[in-house]
């Protein structure tokens, strides 16, 4: 496909436009972008480094409050089951008792359990309904009874709830008995959020599976998974610190320290940026250097560049616009009076065959229909050759209105019942190619005021099109809806659909795609003509392979100054 005079020159200009303005820029802003960037480089640096200290002092200090908190309520736990009796413990309301001073002093614990070697409450304290609970295939039922004292990884169990345990097993006399105390998730969260370095810091517990025991905010909630790093921690390594980039976060650094009362591990995230306001003024200050600089290196390029390319191709596109209309221009003036040549041909000779056949009618009626064995045959015939006839010169008429402008006829239409008669004109072309015809109709659709002739010719027009398009088989849909200010009407078929560098084309007078004599390439211009003047829009949209839609709005009425154009060559 040709391209238009329009897009040749914005082409052009575009390329000379980058081609002197980069080449003017290049000398003079490389060595301030490579001294620009290798400045930020190096505090960038310094950025990290200072972060990275601060994280690690942060994860040791939290470490020791953590390890702390885990130790004293593992001895309180391990103190209870050892300093009261079996008795007592299994009593609930002395559990209770028990229960409500231990609470009350650390605000750690969120219920107690006395449960015995089978998994089963013998006494429960606590917020939940776990009497019926069996404990005997739990994993951390079968580590208390091989270890004798276990804390577990946060779980959800009976009460579908994160959280963690510790359980002491003890035997006292005939009776062993494990105590089960589940601890409060908001205490550890509070331990682990207390002074954090900025509003973008995250601290959260994993296990050495990755799993997170409790919520994080960058990655996710409770028993979600943070993929690990390649390095391990181990008793050399107690703590490690690395980079990693977090999507909608950017470049976050990362410390992991282990705990030494349990097998669980600190991370401690914080944006690499954070806290460090001084060296961010110092990095803004070189952006600020970096941008002046570009712009003092820049104005003359850009002014004397812009000013003469602008200039140029404001020059061209004014040319180019001019010619596109002048060529639209003689389009249609050389449609218009071949549309009048052609309408003014055949209208002698369709005089001629309405004249032939009233004069039949006139014999016909002079005769006995006994006596001609195919009259009412014969009368029928010339009654559809007269009804085809006016058709005709309707279609010739309208021609003769394309071509000398003539006004839209107003009258109201009840556009399905306008989209039926113009499905009845074709239907039969549709049933000989195997085309089946849909129709999709509003019922609400208003009645409007327009030229009937005018919109049926365009649906006849339009749907003849389709049918050649899908030759044989296949399906046309006319489908009409209700819009703010008129009717939509639209013309689906199911044929190979139109290439794009064709369908810009698809309105053009005399463009056509069918073989020579099989098209004249008005019928689309003359359509597209016909809404135009009724107030109306006609839009194309079709995908190769799939089909193509017509889309036809229609206002309420023609507008004012359609019906104040004068009908005169």
């Amino acid at each position: 496909m040709a391209d238009s005079p329009l897009s040749n020159a914005a082409r052009d200009y575009s390329s000379l436009y980058r081609q002197v303005f980069l080449t003017l820029l290049l000398m003079s802003l490389t060595p301030l972008i490579v001294l620009g960037l290798f400045s930020l480089d190096r505090i960038a640096a310094v950025y990290d480094e200072k972060v990275s200290s601060n994280l690690e002092a942060m994860a040791s200090s939290k470490q020791l409050a953590l390890d702390a908190f885990l130790k004293e309520r593992i001895a309180q736990v391990q103190n209870l089951a050892f300093t009261h009796p079996y008795a007592e413990l299994s009593d609930k309301t002395r559990l209770s008792e028990i229960f409500n001073v231990m609470h009350h002093n650390s605000h750690s614990f969120v219920d107690f359990g006395i449960i015995d070697m089978k998994g089963k409450h013998i006494a429960y304290v606590g917020p939940f309904d776990l009497s019926r609970a069996n404990y005997s295939e739990a994993d951390w039922f079968t580590q208390v009874v091989r270890k004798g004292v276990y804390v577990s990884d946060v779980f959800t169990g009976f009460r579908n709830t994160p959280h963690f345990i510790i359980a002491v097993l003890r035997h006292d006399g005939d009776h062993s008995f494990i105590l089960r105390a589940t601890i409060d998730m908001e205490a550890i969260s509070a331990i682990i959020n207390r002074e954090q370095s900025s509003t973008l810091s995250d601290t959260f517990i994993i296990n050495e599976a990755g799993v997170l025991q409790t919520n994080s905010r960058s990655n996710g909630e409770i028993m979600a998974h943070f993929t690990l790093p390649e390095q391990k921690l181990d008793s050399n390594r107690p703590m490690l610190t690395f980079t990693r980039n977090i999507e909608n976060v950017g470049s976050t650094i990362v410390t992991m320290i282990h705990l030494k009362s349990m097998p669980w591990i600190i991370c401690l995230m914080d944006d690499a940026r954070a806290g460090l306001e001084r060296l961010q003024e110092l990095k803004g200050f070189i952006i600020l250097f970096m941008i002046l600089g570009g712009i003092l290196s820049c104005i003359g390029a850009i002014r004397s560049t812009f000013k003469l390319v602008t200039s140029l191709k404001i020059t061209d596109q004014a040319q180019a616009q001019m010619n596109v209309a002048i060529l639209q221009s003689n389009k249609m003036a050389a449609m218009g009076k071949m549309a009048v040549g052609v309408a003014h041909e055949i209208n002698n000779p369709l005089t001629l065959i309405q004249e032939n056949a009233g004069w039949i009618n006139d014999l016909l009626d002079e005769e006995d229909p006994k006596l001609i064995s195919n009259f009412e045959e014969l009368r029928e015939s010339t009654k559809k050759i007269e009804q085809h006839v006016q058709r005709a010169k309707g279609i010739t008429q309208r021609m003769l209105g394309f071509g000398r402008r003539m006004n839209p006829t107003r009258t109201e239409i009840f556009i399905n019942k306008l989209a039926d008669q113009a499905i009845e004109m074709t239907k039969n072309e549709a049933k000989n190619h195997k085309i089946e015809i849909l129709r999709e109709y509003d019922n609400n659709t208003p009645v409007i005021l327009s030229d009937p002739a005018q919109i049926e010719q365009t649906f006849i027009n339009i749907i003849d099109n389709a049918i050649d398009a899908l030759g044989e088989g296949g399906s046309i849909t006319i489908s009409t809806a209700c819009q703010p200010n008129g009717v939509k009407i639209s013309i689906a078929d199911t044929g190979p659909g139109i290439p794009p560098d064709i369908l810009e084309h698809i309105f053009d007078p005399f463009f056509t795609t069918k073989k020579v004599g099989k098209g004249t390439g008005l019928g689309l211009a003359i359509c597209y003509s016909l809404i135009e003047k009724l107030g109306g829009k006609l839009d194309v949209n079709s995908v190769v392979g799939k089909g193509t839609v017509f889309d036809i709005y229609l206002p309420l009425e023609p507008p004012v100054p359609a019906l104040k154009e004068v009908g005169h060559d």
